[in-house]
């Protein structure tokens, strides 16, 4: 076991490296915001352009495993609603933004990098297949239900348009939809355009990690920790639970796509879930005190469930 956690250690470390220097002040407020801007509006996007790129897109877009995925993803997202609803007493619109907090896993910043010290390289092509989805996929049907759930809601064609303005202005959905169009065309991008890429690639996973560690420093726990517990325990054992059952035992997937999906799976909520409640300023300081708590959590539930995959799939 120490093995396994020993996978996941560094990625926590430079996580806590970045909670700590914001703690301490070593890294100001301003310079944590300049660090979060350079990699989502840029590093990032240029990750994801290249990984779809160089991706393999009939490997990576493997339908069984993403169905798997999406399924446990939206059955967290619809537990989260109703049991928000039933013991919390949540309105619904508060309601959406709790099972959203549930459902939208760091499946980038954070998974991408254990699943390759985990698994090596390979495994990259499909946890990106993974990855490439993930953003479009979840906000569409988050930003739809909350827009439907709210007193002042709009028409679905409104709500539908809204949702799309929203994916397509996010700074990584350029870098998808470029890598896409770039793999489909089969272009040849020279070496020397090339390189400059691969660089700021290279930068994106370690400054976002120290990004996230500096920014959680901002967040307490504000809401009620029950309810904070509870949709950590989705977010970290249902979702995950629930992709190895369909990939492993119901569909019998080959034990690298099972193994990567369930570890994707099995990470903690996003700075997106922030986002999105700060949106709709619903259940606000829920989403902080989830991303704090399960973060924290996380590394020994990942450890967990790298030792799952390894015990069950990997023998």
């Amino acid at each position: 076991m120490i093995e396994i956690f020993l996978i996941v250690l560094p990625v926590f470390l430079i996580l806590g490296t970045g909670y700590v220097a914001a703690r301490t002040g070593y890294l100001s407020d301003t310079f944590a915001d300049g660090l979060n801007a350079f990699a989502i509006r840029l590093a990032v996007p240029i990750l994801l352009f290249r990984a779809l790129y160089r991706l393999d897109l009939s490997q990576g877009m493997q339908v069984p495993m993403l169905l798997s995925f999406y399924t446990g993803a939206f059955t967290c997202f619809a537990t989260g609603i109703v049991l928000a609803r039933l013991f919390w007493k949540r309105s619904p619109g508060e309601a959406v933004a709790v099972g959203f907090t549930a459902t939208f896993s760091n499946s980038l910043l954070l998974g991408i990098p254990i699943v390759e010290r985990a698994f090596g390289e390979a495994a990259l092509t499909p946890a990106f297949g993974i990855v490439a989805l993930h953003a479009p996929v979840i906000y569409i049907v988050g930003i739809v239900t909350m827009e439907l759930s709210r007193r002042d809601g709009r028409s679905l064609g409104e709500t539908l348009i809204t949702a799309l303005r929203s994916i397509v202005a996010n700074p990584l959905m350029f870098g998808i939809l470029a890598g896409v169009t770039a793999n489909l065309s089969g272009i040849e991008i020279p070496e020397p355009v090339m390189a400059p890429i691969n660089m700021l690639a290279n930068a994106a996973l370690p400054v976002a990690i120290i990004g996230i560690g500096a920014t959680l420093t901002r967040y307490g726990l504000k809401a009620d920790w029950t309810e904070a517990l509870m949709v950590s325990a989705l977010a970290l054992f249902l979702h995950p639970a629930i992709v190895l059952v369909l990939t492993h035992f119901a569909l019998g997937l080959p034990a690298q796509y099972a193994a990567v999906a369930v570890i994707v799976a099995s990470m903690p909520p996003g700075m997106n879930v922030y986002i999105f409640a700060s949106l709709y300023n619903r259940a606000v300081a829920l989403a902080a005190s989830t991303l704090l708590i399960a973060t924290a959590l996380s590394v020994a539930t990942v450890s967990f469930w790298l030792w799952v995959v390894h015990a069950l799939l990997l023998v």
